[in-house]
């Protein structure tokens, strides 16, 4: 392609940049005639450099042959269509003074925007930061946004602060779901909606979406690159870590989408709360799939309305159990079923055809796979039990014998990073407690939109134990042998996850010894966890308290190991050295 006929990514920079800012000025601000004219008229000049951009994408100068991806296409057309109806917006705004169409002018400015941010994205090659790295400063981008959208005067209605703006954004990017202020009287709806985007952002992560975005408009990029998203994501193989990450996505849409469906209708046509009932429905359609924990009702689920709505926490239940079960799970349960279907077909074939050759292999489930399934449905039923038994005449004795057992198995599974309640959690009794504690700490599963130190962790280091008595050699699950870096890794994670959780203790007995050492300890294994569950003291924390769990939820979002992994590996570079230094025995008993 000639070098001057090329579209200057610096162009797209630029646009990106004043969108993002009149967009501010649109949302963030109040109404103000002249201002929103101003920037509607850039809207429509925005749309008009789009077409022209689209233009040259879809057939450079110099190419007699248009780019060919279905994607790309479907994309552009998305694109295109949002770009027209900027323009028309603008005409009405200026002719009528119609604003009905200023949401699609947002979600232009948004995709122009993610398109910006993935073709830089794919230059990551070319940069000298550890990817592990780059995912963790990914996160700290994405607070720092959110804390100045929520700091706009249109986000709240009475105002905030910057320490609880930061609070707010990391406990939404986190998914946590600790909460300073009332998440549906002291923010509006554009706050709410802020909120509800840093959720699925900091769930999904942010490199995921602009992947996504610059696999779509710029292709694969360098090996590299491939390589590093494979590992965000899982993939099997680097030749479907495009197919993998839009498998994911569009499983995320569906089931939220579902969830939403059915949320609206289990609340029932008597729905009295300033919230729109749809707005409501995806709301807590994507807060409960992201495991977040956020609501727009003050006591959460808890609210008297909601406390004997058993179906919508069933519906609950499962957006929980399938956002915390993990992208990877899903995958191979879909592709063993696949497989499963197509296996016994065949073997119905050489059964009536009377072939005797049967080459075709058994379809397996991954050792992953199994490990997670198998230790979620432990941690389900036996903290369904031991909450039924112990709140039995406490917290569960308002419900009847169908909205116990409900009651108790919404306990144990939120408990597990998700964060709505049911009962009031300050009420539990103390044995009761020391069990949530327990679970917020296993919390999901890797690969998902939870937190903790991860089922597989807890099933390794549960396994290494039974190895260790037994005497084996190694780690073994049926006919598969774990490999002892998942140990190692496993070890390290456990080990830091409760230096955290003490060292966050510690330092808000410290500050805020008054709010009682049991409350305080729930807030950090809470805050680590990202589960966003709380004794009522979120709220009373001092400024030095806030900015501790804040530094807590963020490190247990991201992972201790993963932040000082790219540390260390960014200053020190590993250098292959095929000596074998001698062994010694340490004594450890």
């Amino acid at each position: 392609m000639n070098r001057s006929t090329k579209t200057p990514d610096w162009h797209i920079f630029i646009l990106s940049v004043l969108a993002l800012v009149a967009l501010i000025l649109d949302y963030g601000y109040p109404e103000n005639y002249w201002h929103h004219l101003v920037t509607d008229i850039y809207y429509m000049i925005l749309g008009w450099a789009v077409l022209v951009f689209m233009k040259n994408t879809l057939r450079p100068p110099g190419y007699h042959k248009p780019v060919k991806r279905r994607g790309t296409y479907v994309v552009f057309g998305i694109v295109l269509i949002l770009a027209i109806i900027s323009i028309v917006n603008t005409l009405l705004f200026v002719l009528f003074q119609n604003k009905d169409l200023n949401f699609v002018t947002a979600m232009l400015v948004f995709l122009v925007a993610m398109f910006d941010l993935s073709s830089r994205l794919a230059t990551l090659d070319r940069q000298t930061l550890h990817p592990a790295l780059v995912f963790v400063i990914s996160f700290l981008v994405l607070i720092f946004i959110g804390t100045l959208i929520l700091m706009l005067p249109n986000s709240t209605t009475n105002g905030i602060s910057f320490v609880d703006a930061l609070f707010t954004s990391t406990s939404a990017v986190c998914v946590t779901g600790l909460a300073v202020l009332d998440t549906s009287k002291d923010f509006s709806h554009v706050g709410q909606l802020a909120i509800l985007f840093l959720i699925q952002c900091g769930a999904l992560g942010m490199l995921s979406f602009t992947s996504m975005f610059g696999l779509l408009f710029k292709g694969f990029g360098s090996y590299e690159n491939r390589l590093n998203l494979k590992n965000l994501i899982n993939a099997e193989t680097l030749g479907n870590t495009f197919k993998t990450l839009i498998q994911i996505l569009v499983f995320v849409v569906f089931v939220e989408v579902v969830g939403a469906i059915l949320i609206y209708y289990t609340v029932g046509e008597d729905f009295r709360f300033s919230d729109n009932r749809w707005f409501f429905s995806f709301f807590h359609s994507i807060s409960a799939f992201c495991n977040a924990g956020f609501s727009t009702l003050s006591n959460s689920l808890y609210e008297e309305s909601f406390r004997f709505n058993y179906s919508l926490h069933l519906v609950i239940c499962v957006l929980i159990v399938l956002g915390g079960i993990g992208y990877g799970v899903i995958i191979n349960l879909y592709q063993y079923s696949k497989r499963s279907v197509s296996y016994r077909i065949f073997r119905w074939f050489d059964l009536v055809l009377g072939n005797n050759n049967n080459n075709k292999i058994r379809p397996q489930l991954s050792l992953n796979t199994k490990i997670v399934l198998v230790t979620s449905l432990i941690l389900i039923v036996f903290g369904a039990i031991l909450f039924y038994v112990l709140e039995y005449d406490n917290t569960l004795k308002e419900h009847g014998a169908f909205g116990k057992f409900v009651t108790a198995l919404f306990g144990s599974i939120t408990t597990r990073t998700a964060g709505f309640n049911t009962v009031n959690t300050g009420a539990l009794t103390h044995s009761c407690i020391m069990i949530v504690m327990l679970l917020m700490w296993i919390g999901a599963s890797p690969g998902s939109t939870g937190g903790g130190i991860k089922t597989t962790t807890f099933a390794v280091a549960t396994l290494n134990i039974f190895q260790q008595a037994f005497g084996f050699k190694s780690i073994r699950v049926g006919w598969k042998r774990i490999d002892q870096g998942a140990l190692q890794r496993s070890t390290s994670i456990i080990s830091l996850s409760l230096i955290v959780i003490g060292l966050s203790t510690f330092l808000l007995i410290t500050f805020d010894e008054q709010l009682g050492i049991l409350p305080i300890a729930f807030e950090c294994f809470s805050a680590f966890s990202t589960v966003g569950l709380s004794m009522g003291i979120t709220g009373d924390l001092s400024v030095p308290s806030k900015v501790v769990i804040i530094v807590t939820m963020f490190v247990g979002r991201v992972g201790l190991l993963t932040l000082l992994t790219g540390i260390a590996r960014q200053f020190y570079t590993y250098e292959y050295k095929p000596i074998q230094y001698p062994e010694e025995k340490i004594f450890i008993n």
